[in-house]
């Protein structure tokens, strides 16, 4: 089965300064994510902002992790665009910088074919470096069909996973018969990690590990060992933590939670906006709750490494 890893990728936010990229807090995630034991960074996707993010920075974000990472994990790099020449510049950059692999939404606004998807995927795999799959139509506006992607595995050799961004349990228990011993189905619903494992999946790409990398790649290794009654617990424990984490749009939520543990600043840039006061409120509350239950030392604040 192709892979480009298994288990937990954090899906990195991007921490601002001012308006800049703070590599300073980017370095302590990646850190923080490495050392709780997630077995890849997942850099650039809609976690991180990529569609705020400039060309220039984009090239030095990807090679900031890359030396960060040391080779301790894998290193995947979200170049999706509705234009498919910039999804093709974000792509070979990544390949010419390392990066293990590359996450690629699908098209969004333009509102392609089916068709065009197979030939946006099929286009892409010149590039030769291994690509998953992003199902998000939540965000797209555009749902990557069963079909046309029994298409793409049959015919595209560089496609090594999907992220599957939907609640529909009938589709992810076919989407799981279908990558079954081909590619690597991967969550992109935290708070579905335990289902998709059961059903066969091969880990998630969280938004909650940037967080609680720990807890999060635990629930994978549990199931992994068969353990399902024990990450089933774990899930539902931090089934709170995964709802707070959406009580605005992605990543808004996140950042402001690791600006209370001291990781980074809670800035985003235009069009979203900081957190709501009466969401914060709701948040941190969730937050104490939660690490009061089910942590050594309940809201602590991470160390910075210099």
């Amino acid at each position: 089965m192709k892979s480009i890893f298994e288990g937990v990728g954090v899906a990195l936010i991007t921490p601002f300064s001012n308006g800049q990229v703070d590599f300073f807090s980017l370095g302590n995630i990646i850190e923080n994510a490495l050392n709780n034991g997630v077995k890849s960074i997942v850099a650039l996707g809609t976690t991180g902002e990529a569609s705020t993010i400039s060309q220039d920075e984009r090239k030095e974000i990807i090679k900031y992790c890359k030396d960060k990472i040391a080779g301790r994990a894998k290193l995947v790099v979200g170049t999706g665009n509705n234009n498919f020449q910039t999804c093709l510049q974000n792509t070979k950059m990544a390949k010419e910088l390392g990066a293990d692999g590359a996450l690629v939404v699908t098209p969004y606004y333009n509102k392609t074919t089916q068709l065009g998807l197979i030939k946006y995927y099929q286009e892409l795999s010149k590039l030769e470096i291994p690509m998953i799959m992003y199902n998000v139509p939540s965000r797209t506006g555009l749902m990557l069909e069963l079909s046309t992607i029994q298409v793409i595995l049959k015919a595209n050799n560089w496609v090594y996973g999907i992220k599957e961004s939907t609640a529909d349990a009938s589709r992810i228990v076919k989407l799981s018969q279908i990558c079954n011993d081909k590619v690597s189905l991967y969550s992109g619903e935290d708070n579905l990690n335990y289902i998709f494992y059961a059903l066969g999946a091969n880990g998630a790409i969280s938004v909650t590990a940037n967080a609680y990398p720990d807890k999060v790649q635990k629930i994978f290794d549990l199931c992994k060992e068969n353990k399902f009654s024990e990450a089933l617990a774990l899930q539902q424990s931090l089934a709170p933590v995964d709802e707070a984490l959406f009580f605005e749009t992605n990543p808004i939520p996140i950042k402001y939670m690791l600006s209370q543990k001291g990781l980074c600043s809670e800035e985003v840039r235009l069009p979203l906006v900081p957190m709501s006061d009466k969401n914060k409120s709701k948040l941190k509350n969730v937050v104490t709750l939660y690490e009061m239950k089910n942590c050594s030392k309940p809201n602590s604040t991470i160390k910075r490494q210099k």
